[in-house]
């Protein structure tokens, strides 16, 4: 599954790769910016599969970079985790109303990670056989 990760935290980020990597998880593509985020999507040939954001970012939050990509025809129904600090109702709201798939809190658990992506995965999977199947 090819992952774009979004985290302003480079320590978070490095964390983040060392624990998606050693779940198997080795097409997975790490921005520290919104900005950069919304450049990767834009010039990248084949189409990320899957979007993980921070929402705490400077200049463009994860919630309005989620509004972004799901403005963007090829990702409107693609996988978002929403991954963050940030656990109360308003922000988790927030976060659906935008878009969100799914929503993550720091730290990160190994064991939660790999059960949501696992779900994320199997929907990526099940839309491509429904494409092929029509």
């Amino acid at each position: 599954m090819k992952i774009l990760a979004v985290d302003d935290d480079p320590e978070f980020l490095a964390l983040f790769e060392n624990t998606l990597s050693n779940l198997g998880y080795s097409n997975v593509t790490y921005v520290a910016s919104a900005a950069e985020a919304l450049a990767k999507i834009s010039n990248v040939q084949s189409p990320f599969e899957c979007f993980i954001l921070d929402i705490q970012m400077p200049d463009m939050n994860g919630i309005e970079l989620c509004q972004a990509i799901r403005a963007t025809p090829q990702h409107a129904n693609t996988p978002i985790v929403m991954n963050t600090v940030m656990t109360d109702r308003g922000h988790i709201d927030q976060a659906f109303a935008a878009g969100a798939t799914d929503y993550l809190t720091k730290p990160i658990d190994e064991i939660e990670i790999n059960a949501r992506l696992g779900v994320m995965h199997t929907l990526v999977l099940e839309r491509i056989q429904l494409k092929r199947a029509l």
